[in-house]
């Protein structure tokens, strides 16, 4: 067993709460209409790191600080990230026209 190669790595039961972090990231950066270039540069980090992080399909762990960092610069509250996405407006709402 390789115990460097493992703690550099979230346990897999972890894994979850990385994805969703990076879902929250990804829609908070986006409601605030920056790039994931602009997000990156205002918290010194890549657009790749930050692409990773935001990537649904990859667990990629991060320190607090950088989510510190992050809520600051989307001056979005901390808790938001852990709760479910807000519920759309009613105008926000597409509803699928109706047939003829």
């Amino acid at each position: 067993m390789n115990l460097e190669y493992e703690s550099t790595y979230p346990a897999f039961e972890n894994r979850d709460y990385y994805v969703d972090l990076g879902e929250h990231i990804s829609y908070y950066r986006k409601r605030a209409n920056l790039t994931q270039q602009a997000l990156a540069d205002r918290v010194n980090i890549t657009r790749s790191y930050l692409s990773r992080i935001e990537n649904t399909n990859y667990s990629q762990p991060f320190s607090l600080e950088l989510l510190f960092n992050i809520s600051r610069e989307l001056d979005i509250p901390l808790h938001y990230f852990f709760k479910p996405f807000p519920a759309p407006k009613e105008d926000q709402i597409v509803k699928p026209e109706k047939k003829r």
